[in-house]
C-alpha cells in the first residue's frame, strides 16, 4: 500500500472515532433531564452526577500518556475504542442515582481514553499531511454531536428507554472498530527497534534526560490545561446544560429542549470544517483568541433570551464561536516540550482539561441551587473572556502552522 493510500485510510479510521465519540458525548447528554425527572434530582445534584464522568475521564488521564508514548496511539485507540462501546451502555442501566455515578465513572474513563489516543493518532497524521487538518476531526466530533443528538431526541419524543438508544450507540462502536482496526498508522519501527537496542541502564539514563529537558515546558503545559478545561466547560454548557436551561427556564418539553444541543453542536461541526484553512492564513493562536470573543457574545446572548427560537440563535452563536478553541489548543499543545514526552504533555493538557470540567458541573449545579440558570450559566461568559485573556501571553506557536 502506498503512502498516499495509508494516510487516506487512516484518515478515515480516526474520522470515524471522531464520530463515535461525538455522538457518545450527546446520546447521553439528552438524557439528562430524563435522568433528573427519573431519580428526582436537584440541579446541584445533576451536577454532581455530571461530575463522575469528569472524575473517570481524569483517573483515565493518569495511564493513557504513557500507553500512547510507549505502545503508541494505534493501540490505545483500538482497545479504548472497545471499551467506550460497552461503558456508552452502563447509563442506561442505572437503577439508582449511585448506580448512575459508577457508570458515567466508568463511560467518562474510556471516552477520554479514546480521546487522547485518537487525538495523537492525528497529530501524527497531520504531521504527515504538512497542512492544518486537525480542526476537521474535531468538525466529525461535532457531526458525531449531532447525530448523537438528534438520534437521542427522536427516541424521547418516541418514548424509547435510555438504555435502548446508547446500546444501539455502543453496537455502532463496536461494528466501527472492527472496520478501522486495520487503518490507523502504526507505531513507527525504527523507534522500536531503537529502543530494544538498549539496555535497561541506557534507557533509564535516556528517560532521565528527556525528563530534564521536557521540565522547563511544565508550566506551558498547565497553562494549556488550564485554558483547554475552560473551552471544554464552555462546550459543557451547549451540550449538557442548555437543555436544562430550555426546560427549567424557558419551559419547553425535553424533547423540544434537544434542538438547543443539535443547533449548538451542527454550529461547532460546520466551522470546524472551515477552521483549519483560517489556521492556515491567521495561526492557531488568533483562532483561539478571537474564537473565545464570539464565544462569549453567544452565551450572553442565549441565557439572556425569554423565548426558545431566539435564544437558539446565541447557542448558534455560542457554537461557532467556540467550536476550533479547545482542538487548537490540543494541535498547539502536542508542538510543546520534548518530543519523547509528546503523549504524556498531551495527555497532561487533556488531564487538567477534564479536570476543570470535573469541578466545573459541580460549581454550576451549587450555584444553580443559589440563584435561577440563566444567571449561573454566565460563568461561561467568564471562562471565555479567560481564554482570551491567557492567549494574549502565549509564546510563538512552534507547531505545524506559525
Amino acid at each position: 500500500m502506498n503512502k498516499f493510500t495509508a494516510d487516506v485510510r487512516a484518515r478515515l479510521a480516526v474520522t470515524f472515532f471522531f464520530v463515535f465519540t461525538g455522538a457518545a458525548t450527546t446520546a447521553w447528554a439528552v438524557h439528562i433531564p430524563v435522568v433528573k425527572e427519573r431519580f428526582d434530582l436537584s440541579n446541584a445534584q445533576v451536577g454532581w452526577v455530571i461530575m463522575m464522568l469528569g472524575l473517570g475521564a481524569v483517573t483515565s488521564m493518569q495511564f493513557m500518556g504513557h500507553i500512547v508514548d510507549k505502545r503508541g496511539s494505534k493501540f490505545g485507540t483500538v482497545l479504548a475504542g472497545i471499551c467506550t462501546s460497552v461503558a456508552v451502555i452502563l447509563p442506561g442501566l442505572a437503577t439508582n442515582v449511585y448506580t448512575l455515578c459508577a457508570a458515567l465513572f466508568v463511560f467518562g474513563f474510556f471516552l477520554s481514553a479514546t480521546d487522547v489516543s485518537m487525538n495523537a493518532q492525528a497529530v501524527e497524521l497531520e504531521k504527515r499531511y504538512n497542512r492544518p487538518i486537525f480542526s476537521a476531526f474535531h468538525a466529525y466530533w461535532s457531526i458525531g454531536c449531532v447525530i448523537g443528538a438528534t438520534l437521542g431526541g427522536a427516541a424521547l419524543a418516541a418514548g424509547w428507554p435510555m438504555v435502548v438508544t446508547l446500546s444501539a450507540i455502543g453496537a455502532l462502536g463496536l461494528i466501527m472498530v472492527a472496520v478501522a482496526n486495520n487503518w490507523f498508522l502504526p507505531k513507527v519501527q525504527s523507534q522500536q527497534s531503537e529502543v530494544a537496542k538498549q539496555s535497561k541502564q541506557e534507557l533509564k539514563a535516556q528517560a532521565k534526560l528527556q525528563n530534564a529537558a521536557n521540565r522547563p515546558y511544565l508550566k506551558l503545559v498547565v497553562a494549556l490545561g488550564i485554558m483547554a478545561g475552560s473551552g471544554a466547560l464552555i462546550e459543557g454548557i451547549g451540550l449538557d446544560w442548555s437543555a436544562l436551561f430550555g426546560v427549567g427556564i424557558l419551559n419547553v418539553s425535553a424533547s423540544q429542549a434537544a434542538i438547543s444541543v443539535t443547533v449548538f453542536s451542527a454550529a461547532m461541526a460546520g466551522f470546524r470544517f472551515l477552521a483549519d484553512k483560517v489556521v492556515g492564513k491567521l495561526g492557531r493562536i488568533p483562532v483561539i483568541r478571537y474564537g473565545a470573543a464570539i464565544a462569549a457574545v453567544g452565551v450572553g446572548f442565549a441565557i439572556s433570551q425569554t423565548v426558545f427560537e431566539i435564544s437558539i440563535i446565541g447557542w448558534l452563536v455560542a457554537g461557532l464561536g467556540i467550536s476550533a478553541v479547545v482542538p487548537q489548543i490540543f494541535a498547539y499543545s502536542a508542538g510543546v516540550g520534548e518530543e519523547s514526552h509528546s503523549g504524556r504533555n498531551m495527555a497532561m493538557v487533556f488531564g487538567l482539561c477534564y479536570a476543570a470540567m470535573l469541578g466545573g458541573p459541580a460549581i454550576i449545579g451549587w450555584v444553580s441551587s443559589l440563584a435561577p440558570l440563566n444567571i449561573t450559566l454566565w460563568f461561561g461568559v467568564l471562562l471565555a473572556g479567560y481564554i482570551f485573556i491567557t492567549s494574549l501571553f502565549l509564546p510563538k506557536d512552534k507547531s505545524l502552522v506559525n
